[in-house]
């Protein structure tokens, strides 16, 4: 395997820029996902990767060798895509052989390739089977066969489980994770699922708008996002957010006449900031249980169940709404009034740009 450095990476489509002074260095043996919006440039940086994407400035290495000049064919890497792209009329050894045997290896070594392959995939019923005999996720796995027998330096994986079932994505995420285990392979892989990115990933880097918003390793991203963007875009549900104003006695006023007590880091009183809390870090109590100032009086709207756990979301005022996570039967129904407990050990808070404070 090897690793790749991307330095100073632009790419633009026209007058549109969609690739911004993309800095990133994979290491060798790492599963790097990356994560954002559709249309954060994600895909494209890949693709550029790949050789599919012509870029405009910047450098990209493979185990040490400028690629930027290099076809797709001689970067030693391979891509697994959506779309399973399978030959309807070849069994399924033939599909994972296919490649090698447009690339002239010898038949005896396609078939020792796989064969190794279809062991590790646990693919060896299926060898003789046409794909569309085949379920999705057994497709997929004979796209992850194909990759493997070409042994790259590099996998690059563009949203390869989003035509899958809940169920089957989750079992093919295992599978992978596994299989980056068992290769010690390099891992490109692309998503829209924060889940698969925090189950996955080694390293998480966050793009918006064809720019990094933050790289590193998934908890880090979680309990310090750099950013509103970040902090909103990683976990689910989503942070809390509620604005407020910095008081000169310390603490927040966040309107309707509640204050909380929270670090201001020596913040300006009068300063406009954004406080955040993720759901699982609020607890719903009675008004009698609480002995903290640091709490917020709500309305439930809506209660959500997932079995054993669940989430209350709870209306402060007209047009603000927060999530707390809920655990076993508490006996809140909508209308009810509510008391959210804050946890002070992960409170975030950023300044009026967006930017993490403290």
């Amino acid at each position: 395997m090897a690793d790749v450095r991307i330095q100073g990476l632009k790419k633009s489509f026209g007058p549109v820029e969609v690739l911004k002074d993309i800095d990133l260095e994979v290491e060798d043996g790492a599963f790097v996902v990356l994560v954002g919006p559709s249309g954060c440039g994600k895909s494209t940086l890949l693709r550029a990767v790949a050789g599919l994407e012509p870029v405009s400035a910047g450098l990209i290495t493979i185990g040490g060798r400028t690629v930027n000049d290099l076809p797709p064919a001689q970067r030693e890497i391979a891509m697994v895509f959506q779309s399973y792209a399978l030959y309807p009329h070849m069994n399924v050894a033939a599909n994972m052989g296919f490649g090698l045997k447009f690339a002239g290896t010898p038949k005896d070594e396609i078939a020792r390739r796989v064969a190794e392959a279809a062991r590790i995939l646990q693919l060896e019923p299926l060898l003789k089977r046409r794909p569309r005999e085949l379920s999705g996720g057994q497709r997929q796995r004979v796209a992850i066969g194909r990759a493997i027998v070409r042994k790259p330096q590099v996998f690059l994986f563009d949203e390869p489980l989003s035509n899958l079932d809940a169920a089957l994505r989750i079992n093919t995420r295992v599978e992978l994770a596994k299989l980056h285990r068992l290769l010690s392979a390099t891992i490109i892989y692309v998503t829209h699922d924060q889940v698969e990115a925090m189950t996955l990933a080694d390293k998480i880097v966050v793009m918006n708008h064809g720019r990094i918003e933050q790289q590193g390793k998934p908890l880090d991203l979680y309990y310090r996002p750099a950013n509103l963007f970040v902090a909103g875009f990683i976990g689910s549900p989503a942070m809390n957010f509620l604005e407020g104003r910095v008081l000169s006695e310390g603490g927040l006023d966040i309107g309707e006449g509640q204050r909380l007590p929270v670090p201001t880091h020596g913040l300006a009183a009068g300063s406009n900031v954004t406080l955040g809390v993720r759901p699982e870090h609020m607890r719903i109590a009675a008004a009698a249980e609480v002995q903290t100032s640091l709490h917020l009086s709500a309305t439930v709207d809506i209660i959500e169940r997932l079995g054993e756990s669940g989430f209350a979301h709870l209306r402060l005022r007209q047009e603000r709404l927060m999530i707390a996570e809920i655990r076993g039967e508490t006996g809140l129904k909508p209308g009810d009034r509510a008391v959210a407990v804050l946890d002070p050990e992960h409170l975030h808070l950023f300044d009026a740009g967006g930017q993490r404070i403290g």
